[in-house]
């Protein structure tokens, strides 16, 4: 029995390999996934600064929890200096190898392929990794707004809050950098985690999409492939639970309740925690003719009625029950501008 219970355990633990065995294999890995997604294009700089887990954990003083600036259930992120730059570090939650999830890797990774190939003012950048770790640590510009999902939800002074007006543009600035990553290549990439936790904001509180680790790029006009559901409850697209299918209309859905969030102030996850959906919540609110019921009451002081009407139904058209009712994200971009009053002519060839 005792031989039984250690041959399970190691089994279950990751294998100890030697700091050049893990760059070997992750940059092996990291090269392939570049090489499918980008199809011969390169959209982004393609390269990447390595650096060795000894810079790593100089910088973040040893992983030193004074410098967590963030977290997540895969991921911790600290505020760091490497090469006289400010930067963020993302690693993983834990540094114990017997607790680390091999499935991480492939998220890390995935997440890296993605910021390599790809290059948009609204896409977060990622200046390098280390490759010397089980996990690969990704490297990231230091965006100093930190996560819209704080300025939204967090505890914080209304007068800190973040303002309506920079709601509107940051949702422009997502839906801008979805709208890249669905026609930028050959193959769609199809982000699959919208949503404010996604969204970074910088010093003067642009958007900023982040969180590329269940991306997928896929092929259009073929049926579409099927993909084991990911994502965040609440925000994930009906259609793609039901069926697994994954279009870029996932994408859409999951923008069209961020949306919903931003004019009610209410979360999406903590509602699905609670047997509640927030699409469905808004749509009753609808019918009965009392959405403005819903809306944040910060909201409703700084925007005007007109401006909600409209961003509502441009929320409720992403939200449509069947993907093919859904609008492109290009379109959605347009339609955003166009709320702002931003004169510039849409060329649907700029992404």
């Amino acid at each position: 029995m005792g031989q039984t219970q250690t041959k399970y355990k190691n089994k279950r633990r990751p294998k100890l390999e030697s700091k050049e065995e893990y760059f070997v294999k992750n940059g092996g890995i990291l090269l392939e996934k570049q090489i499918a997604l980008s199809q011969g294009q390169h959209k982004g700089a393609g390269q990447l600064k390595i650096f060795s887990s000894r810079e790593i954990e100089k910088a973040t003083d040893s992983y030193n929890p004074d410098l967590i600036v963030g977290s997540s259930s895969y991921s911790t992120v600290y505020k760091a200096t490497l090469e006289d730059r400010i930067v963020a570090v993302k690693a993983p939650p834990h540094l114990d190898l017997s607790q680390l999830n091999p499935e991480m890797i492939d998220l890390y990774l995935t997440e890296a392929s993605t910021s390599m190939v790809m290059d948009h003012d609204n896409m977060v950048k990622l200046y390098g990794c280390c490759l010397e770790t089980y996990i690969p640590v990704l490297v990231y510009a230091y965006l100093p707004n930190g996560g819209l999902f704080q300025s939204l939800h967090g505890d914080v002074a209304p007068s800190k809050r973040i303002k309506w007006v920079d709601c509107l543009r940051v949702a422009s600035d997502t839906a801008y950098a979805l709208s890249y990553l669905h026609n930028a290549l050959l193959k769609p990439v199809v982000h699959r985690d919208v949503k404010s936790l996604s969204i970074l904001l910088d010093s003067s509180f642009r958007g900023k999409l982040a969180n590329f680790g269940y991306s997928v790029s896929i092929t259009p006009g073929e049926t579409p492939q099927k993909w084991p559901v990911e994502g965040t409850p609440g925000y994930i697209d009906p259609e793609y639970i039901e069926t697994q299918e994954v279009t870029d209309k996932c994408d859409v859905y999951s923008f069209g309740v961020f949306m919903l969030e931003l004019l009610t102030r209410k979360q999406p996850l903590l509602m699905a925690k609670g047997g509640t959906d927030l699409v469905d919540v808004f749509v009753s609110n609808v019918e009965k003719n009392c959405m403005m019921e819903m809306i944040d009451n910060e909201v409703l002081q700084q925007a005007n009625r007109d401006e909600i009407q409209q961003v509502a139904e441009l929320a409720l058209t992403c939200v449509a029950k069947k993907g093919a009712e859904r609008p492109a994200m290009i379109d959605v971009v347009g339609e955003l501008w166009s709320i702002q009053g931003r004169d510039m002519k849409w060329n649907r060839n700029c992404v």
